[in-house]
């Protein structure tokens, strides 16, 4: 259960903070460059992995965790959290 939150609390930050940037370039006449965007999604991926890779991997792209496992490149019993 813990893994799982884990991964949930992951991806909603990673996205809410990347579309928050995003958001706020629209809403104030692009403030924040397309590289600033980038670098706090970066940012988020980083924060986020250092604080929760202990606890359950930091796979916060389902899609890409899936990709994996389904071409055996990741263990499945990993991949069912």
């Amino acid at each position: 259960m813990q893994k799982l939150l884990a991964e949930v609390l992951g991806t909603y930050f990673l996205i809410f903070t990347g579309c928050a940037a995003v958001v706020v370039s629209a809403n104030n006449d692009n403030a924040v460059s397309h590289p600033g965007i980038a670098t706090v999604w970066g940012l988020a991926v980083i924060v986020l992995f250092y604080s929760l890779a202990h606890v359950s991997g930091a796979h916060f792209n389902p899609a890409i965790t899936i990709a994996l496992a389904t071409c055996e490149r990741f263990p499945l019993e990993k991949a069912s959290v």
